[in-house]
């Protein structure tokens, strides 16, 4: 019997050094032994390496994800678009005194004709929703898989000619885990208009209810879902995902939160801070460890200098929820967006001028980064922060 309890205290203790290992490292090891690959291809590993990186426990960086695109122009004029992915692991010593980085550079072999661009649209557990063109991805950076989903059941394939015909356009995109259902959702929201002349102007555009669908990795298909937002509804936010929700930064004429419950597929309507008589005005939703921060700016155009707060909410119940004032930052110039909290007090952002800073909360100091130029004054970009993981999407 001592055997046996030896015997499964070892492979207790290998499962749990191996869990710790960087997703690049347990790539290798697969190659190794028979034994291993099986191990690291379980989904109960699998669902302890996330959580290890997730928790961040064995790690003391923060690792962006970076997705810039530059636009090549040949000779006789013609272009094609160059899509580059990168991630960026930033660290500090204990002192808080020396910074540290390393880039890495990443070759996804992403299905794009020449005029066609990359776009992040949702993120969950090292998985990255993008569309690439008119398709939808499914990709893991980090093991370099990516999967096409089908075609759309609502957006039409080309546009309409005449007037008084269907017109469909993408609008916003979620995607997440469904916790109840144990599967991965992609939520699209679609906007409908037809015109009211032949030449379909804009001021005969006649705006139609928007429609929704959802897809799921079971299925591997898509089903209309039941959505019920004003016409005016306009969404510019990537979404945010956590626990099992979806968000967006959306506005009809009045700033508010679209979540989306991947547990019963219905829509939701939060209330955002109001702020609106202090001349502030929220742009964008993030993360803030494990709460729904929201963005809000007011800029000063005597003083060239901008104001920012940060709010996070707390007891989100589907219908009602609470928000607290965290953070006010400057007036300081070329705020840009924020990413994320490092180092507890230690706020990541993008300057307005793309260049990557660092604002202490406590001492009131912003700071530039100095990493290359990859992340430096990079005008068509878009960057998360991201955790590598070996979930696949088989």
């Amino acid at each position: 019997m001592s055997q046996v309890h030896e015997s499964e205290t070892l492979e207790d203790r290998v499962v749990e050094i191996l869990s710790r290992l960087s997703p690049k490292s347990l790539m290798r090891f697969k190659c190794i032994r028979k034994s291993w690959c099986t191990l690291i291809n379980s989904p109960s590993f699998v669902a302890q390496q996330l959580s290890n990186s997730v928790d961040n426990k064995f790690s003391s960086s923060t690792c962006i994800l970076l997705n810039r695109s530059q636009t090549h122009v040949f000779p006789d004029n013609s272009w094609k678009q160059e899509v580059f992915w990168s991630m960026i692991n930033l660290s500090i010593d204990s002192d808080e005194h020396n910074f540290h980085y390393d880039v890495e550079d990443l070759n996804i072999p992403f299905p794009l004709e020449d005029h066609d661009y990359v776009l992040i649209l949702g993120y969950c557990n090292g998985i990255v929703c993008v569309t690439a063109g008119k398709i939808i991805l499914l990709c893991n950076p980090t093991t370099r898989e990516f999967m096409r989903l089908p075609s759309s059941c609502l957006l039409l394939p080309s546009r309409p000619k005449g007037k008084f015909e269907l017109e469909t356009v993408f609008r916003a995109l979620g995607f997440g885990y469904d916790c109840k259902a144990k599967e991965y959702k992609v939520v699209q929201i679609i906007e409908n208009s037809e015109y009211s002349d032949d030449e379909r102007t804009y001021y005969h555009r006649i705006p139609l209810p928007h429609t929704a669908e959802v897809y799921t990795t079971a299925a591997n298909s898509w089903r209309e879902i039941k959505i019920d937002i004003s016409t005016k509804t306009y969404s510019c936010s990537c979404q945010v995902y956590l626990k099992g929700l979806c968000y967006w930064y959306a506005t009809d004429g009045e700033e508010y939160i679209l979540s989306f419950d991947l547990g019963d597929d219905i829509f939701h309507r939060i209330q955002l801070p109001s702020r609106r008589e202090s001349g502030f005005k929220f742009y964008y939703i993030f993360l803030c460890n494990e709460s729904l921060a929201s963005f809000c700016s007011r800029y000063d155009q005597s003083e060239k200098s901008e104001s920012c707060e940060i709010w996070v909410m707390h007891d989100y119940d589907g219908v009602k929820s609470s928000w607290t004032k965290l953070l006010i930052i400057g007036p300081l110039q070329a705020i840009g967006k924020p990413l994320t909290f490092w180092k507890n007090d230690e706020l990541l952002m993008l300057a307005s001028d793309g260049r990557a800073t660092s604002y202490n909360s406590s001492t009131g100091h912003l700071k530039y980064l100095h990493i290359p130029p990859v992340l430096n004054r990079v005008v068509d970009f878009q960057a998360l922060i991201y955790v590598k993981s070996i979930v696949s999407l088989k």
